[in-house]
């Protein structure tokens, strides 16, 4: 279904809000406020979707230097690791979506998969040459490097602020 905005709504829209730009050259521009930031991120798991169990301990190695983020598996309710400053990881369940459409309405069930979970590392920047390693247990599951190919993105449209660096790469852990 497509959404229509007359011209009377992007005037009204232009004299009542600055997310609105208007350059009477080329028509009426409409802006959103979302955020973004630069930033890479690497996805992981075992190949059957699984997180191994145990004692993990992450070290990168982002254009020379070093974060490090530990936390035992399965984690303690809704905690998520902790880690140096400027890396984030978080380990989620797998989930099955299925949206439905009736109308002008939409919603989305999701159902958990038992056993599937994704690990996601988050790095803040744009590093040009990423090196990570994982243990479990002081056992090796991850070795992996990347220089990261980055693509602008603009979250509220194509001729709108902000512009963001984002990369993003995903590995399989052994």
């Amino acid at each position: 279904m497509h959404h229509r905005l007359s011209i009377f709504g992007v005037i009204l829209a232009c004299a009542t809000t600055a997310t609105v730009g208007c350059d009477s050259s080329s028509g009426p521009k409409v802006c959103t406020l979302i955020g973004c930031v630069d930033s890479f991120t690497a996805s992981a798991q075992r190949a059957d979707g699984s997180i191994p169990e145990g004692a993990h301990r992450i070290e990168v190695l982002a254009d020379g230097t070093t974060l490090r983020c530990a936390f035992t598996f399965p984690l303690a309710g809704t905690a998520q690791p902790a880690c140096d400053a400027g890396l984030q990881v978080t380990v989620l369940q797998a989930q099955f979506c299925i949206q439905t459409q009736s109308g002008s309405s939409s919603s989305s069930t999701c159902d958990p998969l038992p056993g599937k979970f994704t690990e996601t590392l988050t790095l803040q920047g744009t590093p040009g040459q990423v090196h990570v390693w994982q243990y479990v247990d002081d056992a090796a599951i991850l070795d992996a490097a990347v220089a990261p190919q980055y693509q602008d993105s603009r979250p509220n449209g194509p001729a709108c602020e902000p512009v963001c660096r984002q990369a993003s790469v995903a590995w399989t852990m052994d």
